[in-house]
């Protein structure tokens, strides 16, 4: 037999039944049940609440772009370079003005998807696909003219001149590029609230990306194998690059088609995500704007890391085929073997990490550092001279290491907007805008610092030790850094922004204020 105190009695006074009502209601008709935890705090939903076909159909949402970023990534410095004789500086030059350009793109987009900013006639499509859309039109006007001669051009044609002809289209396919990309990472958490679910998107997004990569190199392989003579990429090459990217454009709308037929954007998406918002972890303004994410010091720490892990797949995978012919003297159609194999093993690593019953299990921070180990022992093999079949266990491990360490950056990013859709695309934007111009900047210091002559069919020792260098310091340093940042995150839970609905609620008590009064506090707004 237990005594009450008088704390605890059941005894109300008429004045409190308003509050008591509130309360009630604000947790039975506004906070949806399965969200109501017993320490009155709003959780991610952690059931499945999207289908498998989705899902898969989302995960090729991005292929187009996927494809055109295999060819940009891997094979514009080489295909410059030694295709259309420009020089390290002008190749750099044009590399960064694609970066520059995707990096100013990239938040103008994303705060312009967050604001419904699209053109009358997609309005019906929403603001995410509206925006998918345009972007789809823009890689596909523009992309076949990167990979092609400009017109009217002859052998004795000045560079300049060809420089400035490559400069708009480079423009236009990295604004539409930018367009596809945050459109497509905001239909995340439009699409889902659940955590694993989420995890399982990006995985199957990265899933995408690799298969997109495996048809780049298969299509290359095939190409650059039919004339192979034991040289490397010169000037002759040019028709199998103008090919593969038409290719690529027919291809890549196809699949984008099928995307298009599936996934419907949630036509309540803008309400949900202000309802969510409201009822989400954050504090503070429960609802995150721009300058809510300004203000937080984690998203600085996620836009780091996201930076860094991007930065080390990027330039490993840019550098990689001058290292094959270059550094260790293989063969040109090795250009598209070796990346082949890396694909491969990223592919099996992202079906793996896709299961939502494995992904459940999984600690992202954990994954993440063992992505970082293997990218560290890459980086420490490649500063050797490597046989052939040594170099296609490289190749596999530098696969897994990219693999691991992007999906789990996703996943930290993902993590990080929790419900707080309503600025989603901004987050990614800010994230990807980072991202770019960091990318471009590097792309050219180590263009403007590459020993003269390397772009040539004669290259000198240097341009092998060079590139030795690029391929293990640059690649090293940045997971590094990576890895300081994931060891600081340890403690720290991603996304979590404590709720203050209770001290809220007992402020309001003790006042005697009651919402829907003259004198409204923002608690008092959300709570209403």
């Amino acid at each position: 037999m237990t005594i009450d105190s008088p704390m605890d009695t059941d005894v109300q006074s008429e004045d409190d039944e308003p509050v008591a009502r509130l309360r009630e209601e604000s947790t039975s008709e506004i906070i949806p049940q399965h969200l109501v935890d017993i320490n009155d705090e709003v959780a991610l939903v952690t059931n499945r609440d999207i289908s498998w076909w989705r899902m898969i159909a989302y995960g090729v949402g991005h292929f187009y772009n996927d494809l055109c970023a295999s060819m940009w990534f891997t094979y514009l410095m080489i295909y410059l370079q030694n295709v259309l004789n420009f020089s390290a500086t002008l190749a750099g030059t044009l590399m960064l003005i694609g970066q520059v350009t995707d990096a100013i793109c990239t938040p103008c987009i994303g705060i312009a998807s967050d604001g419904s900013f699209i053109p009358y006639c997609l309005r019906r499509m929403g603001r995410r696909m509206s925006w998918h859309l345009i972007g789809v039109i823009c890689v596909t006007v523009s992309f076949p003219f990167v990979f092609n001669n400009c017109l009217f051009c002859t052998t004795n044609t000045a560079e300049w001149l060809m420089f400035f002809w490559h400069v708009p289209f480079i423009v236009l396919f990295q604004f539409g590029w930018a367009s596809v990309q945050v459109s497509h990472l905001a239909l995340i958490p439009e699409l889902s609230q659940s955590n694993h679910c989420r995890s399982s998107m990006s995985s199957l997004r990265f899933g995408s990306t690799v298969v997109a990569n495996l048809t780049v190199f298969g299509v290359l392989t095939v190409m650059l194998r039919s004339t192979d003579q034991g040289g490397g990429i010169s000037p002759q090459d040019i028709t199998h690059f103008s090919m593969a990217s038409l290719v690529i454009v027919g291809v890549g709308v196809f699949v984008t088609i099928i995307f298009y037929v599936v996934i419907r954007e949630p036509s309540t998406g803008r309400r949900l995500s202000r309802l969510n918002s409201e009822h989400s972890t954050a504090s503070g303004p429960f609802r995150m704007s721009w300058m809510s994410w300004l203000r937080t010091a984690q998203f600085y720490q996620i836009a780091l890391l996201y930076t860094m892990s991007r930065l080390f797949i990027n330039v490993s995978q840019v550098y990689f085929p001058f290292y094959i012919t270059i550094t260790q003297g293989f063969s040109k159609k090795f250009v598209a073997i070796f990346p082949l194999v890396s694909y491969v093993s990223s592919f099996a690593i992202s079906t793996l990490l896709g299961v939502p019953v494995i992904n459940k299990k999984l600690n992202q921070k954990a994954v993440y550092s063992v992505g970082c180990f293997a990218g560290f022992v890459t980086c420490a093999c490649m500063m050797f001279s490597l046989r052939l079949d040594a170099l296609f266990a490289v190749a596999a491990l530098l696969g897994i290491a990219q693999s691991i360490i992007l999906i789990s950056s996703l996943s930290f990013t993902a993590e990080l907007i929790n419900e707080n859709t309503e600025s989603g695309a901004f987050v990614y934007g800010a994230m990807s805008f980072m991202d770019k111009l960091t990318n471009g900047v590097f792309y050219q210091v180590i263009q403007v610092l590459s020993p003269q002559g390397c772009g040539g069919t004669v290259t000198p020792m240097k341009c092998g030790q060079f590139y030795k260098t690029v391929m293990t310091s640059v690649p090293g340093s940045c997971l590094f850094v990576a890895l300081i940042i994931v060891i600081f995150l340890m403690t720290q839970r991603i996304g979590y922004r404590a709720r203050r609905h209770r001290h809220v609620l007992q402020e309001e008590e003790n006042d005697g204020v009651i919402p829907g009064s003259d004198e409204r506090t923002d608690g008092d707004e959300a709570i209403a």
